[in-house]
């Protein structure tokens, strides 16, 4: 019989500027894994969330589960690490642009071409924003291409990609649930503004509009890189 998790809310103050688009992942996000439990399409005692460094990654301090600080962007070393001795976890990653696309990129694709069973969830709203604004690799202004890390991931290998809109909740919750249960790897980006560095709310509900009208995509079926380590291991035993 399933264990009944603790309340999944804390008590610790919110830091987070008033107004700003992280309060509505985090109430979109504890919705979702609060309705996942209860359709036993995961449990709640059996989840880990492991978390970067910056305004977003907070999230773990407003989350009542499992959970791990890692290292600026570092997020899915950590990930992969929990998933590989306990597979049998739901393993969710955590971070913002900067922290994914720039420190952490090497971890990216190679989470994605190895189709590690974890979901990563990264806010992008293109900048550093813990840093006082600072443009990450997805910002038009970083003197270069911006990184689409969906086009990246998915040429990677990816099994699941998807981008959604801190804008569109309802939109975002399924996106979310799609991401958790999906069998690999799974990259959900969430754009947002930054309400204080970045305040492009008009392009963001133009672009949130064009997700939308894409819809959810079907995951792809691949064999999982904590499968496939488990069946090497085994064969070299036999």
């Amino acid at each position: 019989m399933k264990k009944e998790p603790q309340n999944i809310n804390t008590t610790e103050k919110n830091t987070w500027c008033p107004g700003c688009l992280n309060f509505v992942t985090l109430a979109t996000l504890k919705k979702t894994l609060r309705k996942l439990h209860d359709e036993n399409k995961i449990d709640l005692n059996k989840t880990v969330l492991v978390t970067d460094i910056g305004c977003g990654a907070k999230i773990y301090d407003y989350i009542n589960v499992s959970a791990v600080y890692a290292l600026h962007g570092r997020v899915l070393p950590v990930a992969t690490g929990i998933k590989a001795a306990r597979p049998e976890l739901t393993v969710i990653g955590f971070g913002g642009d900067g922290g994914t696309y720039n420190e952490g990129m090497n971890h990216l694709i190679h989470s994605a071409r190895r189709n590690v069973g974890v979901t990563m969830i990264v806010a992008n709203n293109r900048v550093f924003a813990l840093t006082k604004g600072q443009p990450t690799a997805t910002n038009e202004t970083s003197f270069g291409i911006p990184i689409d890390a969906i086009r990246l991931s998915q040429d990677a290998g990816a099994t699941f990609t998807i981008r959604a809109s801190a804008l569109a909740p309802d939109f975002l919750e399924k996106a979310l649930e799609k991401a958790i249960t999906h069998k690999g790897f799974s990259l959900l980006e969430i754009i947002q503004p930054c309400l204080i560095f970045k305040n492009d709310v008009d392009e963001i509900r133009k672009e949130t509009e064009k997700l939308k009208k894409a819809g959810i995509p079907e995951g792809k079926k691949r064999i999982t890189w904590e499968e496939a380590i488990r069946g090497h291991i085994a064969s070299k035993r036999d």
